[in-house]
């Protein structure tokens, strides 16, 4: 196993054991879950040279043999987009851990040689690969003598590690990012909290919309949220937008320009710009502030099996179905219906049978110290909120009023 700290800098031999110069950097494909060395640069007295890596005779502890000659070392590097550099682009830049869902920074990185083929393995980010670059390995096995353990490496395999961006401060590297996306999304809003603003850029471009949403709804900082929105463009901000629940993606929209919010909005299609539009007439410390419009609204008359199969159909794109608005003709709030009792009713019983009629709600212009009582008070996961004429105008999670409580 080679380790890269040990090889930059390496002398290099020509095939006539001449001296011809040193070893300045790795080439790696990228996209791999263990990349192969595409070549070896090397600093010549004629400037940067990069050798093929069917051009290296071996590779040993102290020097590096090429088959070629010193006259056919000639500048002629050039990077490739699918190619990076393992001390310019990787060593001593942020990573993204997946198996550990955390950013790391790269003290080392380990390769091995297989079927003569050098290839990346893995990322070391622990104490113990930092000392070693730094030439005092020797301390390591004084301190583990003395302590009678050894000091963990922390080595990450090459497969769950996804480089970050393509800025010259971060990894050049158009990654795939499958695995990635993968994570849970409050793994990666914990993720995005370690990066800087390109590496923020990278990671939400090579999200699809809905991922994009649900990381940002996990996001505590209000002000990165609107920052990431803004720095991805007016168009993609809106695609995500309409991915999210309207009373997050409102909450983001309120902390934003004036002309960019409207901006935002006008991309949006129509059914999410109303909703959103709705939520941000209200005063951000009202219950109308604290609501989402996203929830299941029913009728008294539908059969319990009338409205499961309502469920079937609505439930994936609901954010709470918890309770079901039992409302009249003109958009009373009539009773509600848990899941519970839905699920044992017979199915041909009717809503107004099992619901219950005495309901407590607040209205929109109710304090959030309000919902907080109340929510507190019935154990509620939801609360309905309605007009002064008794209109059900959304419900307030418990999500929400937590999420406001901590802030």
């Amino acid at each position: 196993m080679f380790y890269l700290s040990n090889i930059l800098g390496m002398r290099v031999l020509d095939r006539k054991q001449a001296v011809v110069g040193s070893i300045a950097d790795l080439e790696v494909a990228t996209g791999e879950k263990f990349p192969a060395v595409m070549a070896v640069l090397v600093t010549t007295r004629r400037g940067l040279t990069r050798v093929a890596w069917h051009n290296v005779r071996g590779l040993g502890i102290t020097e590096c043999t090429l088959k070629l000659a010193d006259a056919e070392l000639q500048p002629n590097f050039k990077l490739e987009d699918t190619s990076m550099l393992l001390l310019n682009h990787v060593l001593d830049k942020q990573i993204v851990d997946i198996h550990g869902a955390k950013v790391v920074r790269v003290n080392d990185i380990e390769l091995a040689e297989s079927h003569g083929q050098l290839r990346v393995i893995a990322a070391d980010a622990g104490f113990r690969s930092f000392v070693r670059r730094a030439g005092f390995a020797w301390l390591i096995h004084v301190v583990e003598r003395g302590r009678h353990h050894k000091i963990g490496e922390n080595s990450i395999p090459w497969s769950f590690v996804e480089p970050l961006g393509r800025d010259v401060r971060s990894v050049q590297v158009r990654a795939t990012w499958k695995e990635l996306s993968k994570l849970h999304p409050s793994d990666l809003a914990d993720i995005v909290d370690d990066l800087d603003f390109n590496e923020r850029d990278a990671l939400f471009k090579a999200l699809n919309d809905e991922q994009a949403a649900d990381t940002l709804a996990e996001l505590e900082d209000d002000k990165v949220k609107v920052t990431i929105l803004e720095r991805l463009g007016v168009a993609r901000a809106a695609d995500i937008l309409e991915e999210m629940d309207p009373d997050d993606a409102a909450d983001i929209l309120q902390d934003t320009r004036a002309e960019t919010q409207e901006a935002m909005l006008q991309e949006m299609e129509p059914e999410e710009r109303a909703d959103v539009r709705e939520l941000l007439a209200y005063d951000e410390d009202t219950a109308g502030g604290l609501m989402t419009n996203d929830y299941l609204e029913i009728r008294q008359e539908m059969s319990a099996e009338q409205v499961i199969g309502l469920l079937r159909r609505e439930a994936p794109d609901t954010e709470t179905i918890y309770y079901l608005y039992v409302t009249d003709d003109d958009g009373h709030l009539a009773g509600i219906l848990s899941l519970r009792a839905l699920i044992v009713a017979q199915p041909g019983t009717v809503v107004a049978d099992i619901m219950q009629k005495r309901t407590v709600s607040v209205f929109v212009d109710d304090p959030k110290g309000k919902v907080a009582e109340i929510i507190g008070k019935y154990n509620y996961l939801a609360l309905p909120v309605v007009d002064h004429e008794g209109v059900l105008q959304g419900i307030v999670t418990v999500d929400d009023v937590l999420d406001q409580a901590m802030d």
